[in-house]
């Protein structure tokens, strides 16, 4: 059964090393089972080409292009995808399931750095995947000294243009507290951050964020998440926040 197999799945997965339990599931992990049941030559065998086999290599692609926008790492990614033809008992995926594989994950993750660094409509806060190019940037110095600062209403509003509303403020108060050359972006429709210098100032760029009215006088829920000594730990601290509340 399906969820059978998704339970294998996602246990050898985390067996492997998968670093996050919770945002292990996508939609495209779902369409990969599905694909997989209807192809009917065993996916393990060499085939002459086209037909069945072609729906696998297509979901492949799509879930390796899910895996990079959730900024996961090409090696764990492909180790989960090895993870599930362990599961379905058939031994190591076949070349071509790992180039679409590949394929979908750099064509995601390497997109044109004016797409990854451009700005959010609503509320003009840099992408979370711009974030992930910042920290890239920031690892291959030092991060000492580097925090995130995550801020979010204390309750989600009930109604669509309240939510709306308060992301806008949210992201106001963000650049009114942060005004010099931090990176502020947003991370989930409710959630930004602050990726900034942990000094002196720092306490006073707190004040001003927590004390700025949000929505209906509520104030928002602000958090200092000191950065991870590993790269990869910050990624999936992103990875974590960007998840929507």
């Amino acid at each position: 059964m399906e969820d059978d197999m998704t339970a294998r799945w996602r246990a050898r997965s985390l067996a492997a090393g998968w670093s996050l339990a919770d945002d292990w599931w996508t939609p495209e992990a779902d369409c990969l089972l599905k694909a997989m049941r209807e192809a009917r030559p065993r996916l393990g065998e060499r085939e002459q080409g086209g037909g069945e086999h072609d729906l696998t290599a297509d979901a492949c692609r799509a879930l390796g292009a899910a895996r990079a926008g959730a900024g996961v790492g090409i090696a764990e990614a492909m180790t989960d995808l090895a993870a599930l033809w362990t599961a379905a008992r058939l031994g190591e995926p076949p070349f071509a399931v790992l180039r679409a594989f590949a394929a979908g994950w750099a064509e995601r993750s390497f997109a044109p750095m004016g797409e990854l660094g451009c700005e959010d409509p609503l509320t003009g806060l840099a992408s979370a995947a711009y974030l992930r190019t910042r920290l890239a940037q920031l690892y291959r110095g030092s991060a000492a000294g580097t925090c995130l600062v995550v801020a979010e209403p204390d309750r989600r509003a009930p109604e669509l243009a309240e939510r709306l509303a308060a992301a806008l403020n949210l992201a106001t108060a963000l650049r009114r507290a942060f005004p010099g050359d931090e990176t502020l972006a947003l991370l989930a429709p409710s959630r930004v951050a602050a990726l900034t210098r942990a000094d002196d100032l720092l306490a006073g760029k707190l004040a001003r964020l927590r004390a700025a009215e949000i929505l209906y006088g509520t104030r928002p829920q602000v958090r200092v998440r000191p950065l991870p000594k590993a790269y990869g730990q910050a990624l999936a601290l992103v990875r974590t926040l960007s998840l929507d509340a």
